[in-house]
């Protein structure tokens, strides 16, 4: 027994040994440093890592360890990972995620697509790291969250994810009332309150969320008590209240009983003197969340935006659902949607007034000094996780805010207004190692943000190249949706260099890729109607046979194609018409 304990020590104490040796530091080396807190750049300077921690930032030359990964930062930037402080996990941000707001649980059972929400979590954490976004919060889901952070998280490569669990609400969309993990509680008493927050407060949640929504005979005032109430248990614990409040008088209120995060802009009307006032008093933060309302209607008409952020990066099963609508027959859309398509209404006519609210606001109450943070709402219908975060960046840009303004709002801002300035947000020593390095600065144009050259996380430099591994169904997927947007260079970025194109059986067609740009370039530019539908799909290892139907102009066809996918590119299409 001695021998074995004895044993049993040696390859412990080996192991600690190993894993020591193996840990290696980072230097970035000769780089510029973005001062998110001031503003300016800090050039030339040298940036060591040990661990999970930044430890030394110097203009002088720094000799680290032999093991040291060493990154040359020469005219190349360095900022803090960025922060999405609005998303939801138990939504996909497809078209049968919320059939409160669409409902086609006859199409797909909401069953079915409450598990794919849980299937495509991890996948989901590398396409957010991919971009740059290292820290998530989910404001409002099931309890199932609360699993998401302490293990699946743990044991992934993954964000720093931070959760509350089921919204408060005076109003529960009939949609969720049967299900046994319930993203939305109706609660309409102070007895109802503490018995949810009771239920929750084991889990650790680290922040609590209102869905303090009007209508439907719910008045603000009548919700008041209850909300205060939540408030008071929610501040007892040292945690953050982040309230829905869509409306000025709303939000008024939501500051007034304690909100410390308003997470959704004003859109009803201009904000005043009183509630600017009140945010800067109560240091509340404010998320302005524009393009989620707007993506619902885009989604509804199958009439997505196609950015190539979404072709490139978004989960191309869920984003290619965004046309789903076009494929169904008139008996399985719902009569609202039909009624809504058939107005002669555009988007913009419809939201005009609302997105010129925001816009308007965003800008009075940046100028105001009130602390604005970036968050996108992911997961809702038509706004899709971590590829909607650029977009979001660009419709803040429209509000008047500078380029600055928008890296702080994506950075210290969101890690202050949620309580987390002391491990995220900035470059400094003694920070998480939670950090970007871009070939191009941010500052002189947002844009930038898409040429990132690393990112690392915890410390660890990941590889961008190999992050996001897609099976060959979302390969074949993707090119779909790049056809179906007439995006020519996103549709080729799915082929092959030496690509071969048949007619079945073996009659060739085209034999390489330039020879497919040719072929379809032109179509994509004279057809403003392009789409391709897919029947039904078999995926066999490499192979996914899809039976398509392609509407063309005035034309209609249908056709069988057969794709073949060698590392992770098309390299062979067959077509049987």
């Amino acid at each position: 027994m001695k021998q074995i304990l004895m044993l049993l020590c040696l390859f412990l104490l080996c192991k600690v040994t190993i894993e020591a040796q193996t840990t290696s530091s980072v230097l970035i080396e000769n780089t510029n440093i973005i001062d998110v807190t001031t503003g300016k750049i800090k050039p030339k300077q040298h940036l060591l890592i040990e661990g999970d921690k930044i430890v030394t930032i110097s203009s002088k030359k720094i000799t680290p360890k032999e093991t040291a990964i060493r990154i040359d930062g020469t005219d190349r930037y360095v900022m803090p990972g960025m922060i999405d402080t609005h998303i939801h996990f138990f939504q996909t941000g497809g078209l049968y995620t919320r059939p409160d707001a669409l409902d086609l649980k006859h199409i797909i059972s909401y069953e079915d697509e409450i598990q794919f929400a849980k299937v495509m979590v991890p996948d989901s954490f590398k396409r957010y790291l991919r971009l740059g976004i290292t820290s998530v919060m989910d404001v409002g889901g099931p309890f199932y969250n609360f699993h998401i952070r302490d293990s699946i998280a743990k044991s992934n490569l993954s964000p720093n994810v931070y959760v509350t669990g089921p919204l408060f609400s005076p109003y529960q969309p009939e949609a969720f009332s049967k299900l046994e993990d319930i993203p939305i509680e109706k609660i309409t008493t102070i007895e109802h309150a503490t018995a949810l927050f009771n239920k929750m407060l084991p889990f650790r949640p680290d922040f609590i969320k209102i869905w303090y929504i009007t209508g439907r005979g719910i008045t603000a005032e009548q919700s008041y008590p209850v909300v205060k109430h939540i408030s008071k248990l929610t501040h007892e614990h040292n945690l953050k209240l982040t309230v829905h409040a869509t409306n000025l008088k709303t939000a008024k209120l939501a500051v007034q009983a304690g909100a410390d995060i308003l997470v959704h802009s004003v859109r009803d009307e201009l904000v005043d003197e009183e509630f600017i006032n009140l945010l800067k008093k109560n240091k509340v933060t404010y998320i302005p969340t524009l393009l989620v309302s707007k993506n619902y209607g885009k989604s509804f008409r199958a009439q997505p935006d196609n950015h190539p952020q979404d072709l490139a990066f978004a989960n191309a099963k869920i984003y290619g659902t965004l046309t789903d609508l076009k494929k169904l027959s008139d008996k399985d859309i719902p009569e609202r949607i039909k009624n809504l398509r058939d107005k002669n209404q555009s988007l913009e006519e419809q939201y005009h007034k609302s997105d010129s609210t925001m816009l308007r606001n965003l800008k009075i109450l940046n100028d105001n000094k009130v602390n604005i943070a970036t968050g996108t709402d992911a997961g809702n219908i038509g706004t899709m996780h971590a590829s909607s975060y650029i977009q979001e960046l660009e419709a803040m840009q429209k509000s008047g805010m500078s380029n600055m303004d928008i890296l702080k709002a994506s950075t210290v801002n969101a890690a202050t207004g949620f309580g987390l300035e002391k491990h995220l947000g900035t470059v400094e020593e003694g920070k998480l190692a939670d950090l970007i390095l871009l070939d191009k600065n941010p500052i002189a144009d947002i844009q930038n943000l898409n040429h990132i050259a690393e990112v690392l996380k915890d410390g660890k430099v990941l590889n961008i190249k190999t992050l996001i591994k897609e099976t060959p169904e979302e390969i074949v997927q993707r090119q779909v949706n790049a056809y179906n947007a007439r995006d020519i260079e996103a549709f080729m970025d799915t082929y092959a260099e030496d690509i071969k194109i048949y007619k079945f059986p073996n009659e060739l067609s085209m034999d390489s890729k330039d020879e497919m740009r040719k072929r379809y370039e032109p179509m994509f530019e004279k057809y403003d109607n392009l789409y391709c539908g897919i029947k039904n799909r078999i995926v066999l290892k490499d192979n996914v046979i899809d039976r398509e139907y392609v509407i063309r102009g005035d034309g209609f066809s249908e056709v069988i194609a057969v794709y073949k996918v060698k590392d992770g590119k098309i390299s062979k299409v067959t077509f049987l018409k």
